[in-house]
């Protein structure tokens, strides 16, 4: 396990919802153009005008959105409408929700300044591959804001359940801020000081691996971050806190730890044809056309439903045609001839539904390289498997692949063979708000 630290958190002075509300948003991967406009509009004050500042006519080198963001949060630390607590402290997290299965659930986290540690080291895993253009925004981000904005969120086996347990005791008593996102998630924070709590987490994590869930960008921005200063600034101390990170820590044992899929739409299918690809497609898969209509609510969930049905048993995805509007159901044949395909060596990437969706249906059959899928130029992502539906039967995108969510064990499992899952792999749900709890890089740990 990293070193686990207290820090002064940096908070807004508006600490409870409605008001809080208006303030926060979610992590800046998943605002859209649209959603960073709305944001932006509902407070002068919103975290969106740090963390996703657009960029405007004439940027450049003396003027740009990571000089603006970073005269904003200085602003507004002038101003009063963002503190410094005034001493170190352990931050309890909740998030309670609407879980899959239609009842409430909650989600603990635990919000520390955590050292950074390189993959190699084999103490801070990722599970997902990253790209260089977001990599390079948020290093430009933290070069210029000089703070974490938004906890990365980390996960840790609990066999025992005692980190479980110690995450759990720091929620007590009245949450220093609480506020309200638009997932329909209640978040609320506590401010822990207690010596003997944070010792508690410290020790019920000793030899504990961490999993990046989610925040893979922000973390190796952090480690690029840290190298350049140890480069321009040598010798600083050890509790400098361009070492640290904040992060969530959730134990696996968490029983609302919920993992959600993540849908692909496709489209710019040059020359396709529907019969032949179907033709190709049972050379891999069997495939069963559903009766019935997907455009009725009921025929549409029970679609979904049959596909529900495969996840953890078989790879299968429930393909949506917008030609003929039908559903299918694609299961994997046990004899398939996968010799031509050019699937990953490593077999824990290989047992994956998104590995067999990418490697066989789109690079394989239709031919999208995974440059082409990483760009996505053919390629969108959709959460709402309704929605899904409802775009391909309106002609939005020919085709639609709604897949199952990969199970825990998966992740862990592709972490630890230091291979990283296709693109959008896993959603797991709540995301962590940006604003609610923030860290000064520049501060020293002890």
């Amino acid at each position: 396990m990293p070193a686990l630290l207290p820090f002064r958190a940096v908070r807004y002075a508006a600490a409870r919802a409605p008001s809080l509300s208006t303030l926060i948003s979610p992590p800046y991967d998943v605002i859209s153009p649209a959603q960073r406009e709305e944001y932006a509009a509902r407070s002068p004050h919103n975290v969106v005008h740090v963390i996703l500042e657009p960029e405007r006519p004439g940027d450049g080198a003396a003027e740009n959105r990571y000089l603006r963001a970073a005269r904003t949060f200085e602003a507004w630390q002038a101003e009063g409408v963002v503190r410094q607590d005034p001493r170190p402290a352990v931050y309890g997290l909740e998030q309670s929700f609407t879980g899959p299965d239609g009842r409430p659930c909650a989600r603990y986290g635990a919000v520390a300044a955590v050292r950074l540690h390189a993959y190699a080291e084999g103490i801070i895993l990722p599970h997902e591959k990253t790209l260089a253009a977001p990599r390079l925004d948020r290093l430009e981000l933290v070069k210029r804001v000089r703070a974490n904005l938004s906890p990365v969120f980390g996960l840790f086996e609990d066999p025992r359940r005692d980190g479980f347990q110690a995450i759990q005791a720091l929620a007590q008593g009245e949450p220093v801020a609480e506020a309200d996102s638009d997932d329909g998630v209640h978040h609320r924070l506590w401010r822990v000081e207690d010596r003997a709590l944070v010792a508690r987490l410290q020790a019920a994590m000793l030899a504990r691996k961490v999993f990046i869930a989610d925040g893979h960008h922000r973390y190796e921005s952090g480690l690029a971050y840290r190298a350049l200063v140890d480069r321009e600034q040598p010798g600083l101390p050890e509790g400098a806190g361009h070492r640290y990170m904040l992060m969530a820590l959730t134990s696996m044992a968490d029983p609302g730890l919920c993992i959600y899929p993540t849908h692909r739409l496709l489209l710019g299918l040059s020359g396709f044809q529907l019969g032949t690809f179907l033709e190709r497609l049972g050379l891999y898969f069997e495939v069963r056309t559903l009766d019935e209509d997907l455009a009725r609510p009921a025929g549409r969930a029970w679609a979904i439903s049959k596909l529900a049905e495969h996840s953890g048993k078989s790879t299968t995805f429930l393909m949506v045609t917008g030609q003929d509007r039908r559903g299918r159901i694609l299961t994997l044949r046990d004899d398939a001839d996968l010799a031509a395909v050019p699937l990953p060596a490593s077999q824990s990437l290989r047992d994956l539904d998104v590995t067999a969706l990418h490697a066989i249906v789109l690079q394989h059959l239709l031919g999208i390289s995974p440059e082409a899928q990483e760009r996505q130029e053919n390629l969108r992502y959709e959460m709402d498997a309704g929605a899904v539906v409802n775009r391909v039967l309106a002609g939005e995108f020919p085709i639609g692949f709604l897949v199952n969510p990969t199970p825990m064990w998966q992740v862990q499992a592709v972490a630890e063979g230091d291979e990283t899952m296709p693109q959008k792999s896993t959603y797991f749900f709540p995301k962590l708000a940006s604003g609610l709890v923030m860290r000064k890089i520049t501060d020293l740990l002890e």
